[in-house]
């Protein structure tokens, strides 16, 4: 899938083609933190993206990828200490020579998929946040009280 004489810069995301005008693709990313909410207790991970055989790390915002024409599979996730989480992946066709907008957006969890699309999606993985904050304080509270009944 990847185009003839095709080559990149990792880590700066300049694809040159031999041959062929390149159509620009930006990724944009909406937000790379996890663990629920902004603030002290929230995470931001790396974002990494993979064009074909091509690896480039993402910044928070609009990151600029230009493609030489053809169908690129497009697959993006977060760094989460080696592993790929939150992945995302879409196909896109840069074949008729046009600008193409993709969004990603992290999970709020580790344990979900991200969003990518052509649009903003909202961030995945709320129902999974609200069960970690709630069955885990219950679990605690349930074992300290059979642990009190057992002892006393």
């Amino acid at each position: 899938m990847r185009g003839r004489g095709a080559r990149v810069a990792y880590g700066q995301g300049t694809w040159g083609a031999a041959g062929g005008a390149q159509a620009p693709v930006v990724i944009r990313v909406e937000s790379a933190s996890m663990a629920g909410r902004h603030g002290p207790n929230s995470m931001t991970l790396p974002v990494v993206a993979q064009i074909g055989d091509s690896r480039m790390r993402l910044r928070v915002g609009d990151n600029p990828v230009p493609l030489p024409p053809g169908v690129w599979p497009v697959t993006v996730w977060c760094s989460y200490y080696g592993m790929k989480s939150g992945r995302a992946e879409l196909t896109v066709d840069t074949r008729a020579g046009r600008p193409v907008l993709l969004y990603y957006t992290a999970p709020r969890t580790i344990y979900n998929r991200g969003a990518l699309g052509y649009a903003p999606a909202e961030r995945p993985g709320r129902t999974t946040l609200t069960l970690i904050y709630t069955l885990v304080p219950v679990a605690v509270v349930l074992t300290v009280v059979v642990l009190a009944l057992l002892s006393g």
